[in-house]
């Protein structure tokens, strides 16, 4: 049996990112949940530690640009600008291509079939 290395970490990193994504659409929709920011601070900063774990540090480093602008805002005590909600939704489709490229190993080849016992000789 092949193991896999990756498999939890890419079930908890999609549900991350996909939570990220939500986010930020609502934030792009003009939510005024004072939530949000936080909510996507917390989830990038927690993909950013798991992709550190397992070495995956491009998508690790991807997660703290995310960290970085919503800092950016959270300082300027105002909502993300229309150009910032624009490079978080690029850094989200680009973690999602990192995932993507981390797919599951192939699954094992069969066991070759045993071979048919000779036929008795006569």
């Amino acid at each position: 049996m092949a193991t896999d290395p990756y498999r939890y970490f890419r079930i908890e990193a999609r549900e991350l990112i996909e939570g990220l994504g939500q986010g930020i659409l609502e934030l792009e929709r003009g939510s005024s949940d004072a939530t949000i920011g936080p909510r996507l601070f917390r989830l990038a900063h927690t993909l950013k530690g798991a992709a550190r774990v397992v070495k995956r540090n491009e998508l690790g480093e991807l997660a703290n640009q995310v960290e970085e602008l919503l800092a950016r805002s959270r300082e300027r005590g105002r909502p993300a600008t229309p150009e910032e909600l624009v490079e978080l939704l690029r850094l989200v489709d680009r973690m999602n291509d990192d995932l993507r490229l981390l797919s599951a190993p192939p699954p094992a080849p069969e066991a070759a079939a045993a071979p048919e016992p000779a036929a008795a000789a006569e």
